[in-house]
């Protein structure tokens, strides 16, 4: 006998779970109100922790993967000190950077992940933070 098909891989499963209405709480969430409450579950986790121990100024938060940055804009809010170097392979239009740029020492490179090196990145090692884009 032939051997069933295999189960679809779990991001297929939710994508399809969210076209028939699904996603958040049996409702539809979509773009920047689905990255609002995944930015907002993550920031809690953080605020969970002890004091100091994930939040707060003096930190510097790479997001690798940045995208427009939303992130690191969520994180800026909850961490007023705290300083920002975002990585991605793109700038996408109306990104978040002027905003944290005002209010946080950020910085924005352009690469692609697999040819990151951490050790190369200026604002992380020593040599304080800067707020220019790279």
């Amino acid at each position: 006998p032939p051997l069933p098909p295999p189960p679809p891989p779990p991001r297929a499963a939710a994508a399809e779970a969210e076209e028939e209405g699904g996603g958040e709480g049996g409702r539809r969430v979509r773009g920047k109100e689905k990255h609002g409450l995944q930015h907002e579950a993550m920031l809690e986790v953080l605020r969970a922790l002890p004091p100091g121990s994930m939040l707060g100024s003096g930190f510097v938060y790479v997001e690798l993967g940045a995208g427009k940055g939303g992130l690191s804009a969520a994180i800026g809010q909850a961490a007023p000190g705290a300083a920002f170097v975002l990585l991605d392979w793109a700038k996408p239009v109306a990104a978040h950077d002027a905003v944290l740029r005002e209010r946080h020492s950020t910085i924005r490179y352009k690469i692609d992940l697999r040819h990151l090196w951490l050790r190369g990145v200026p604002g992380l090692w020593g040599g304080g933070r800067q707020g220019a884009e790279g």
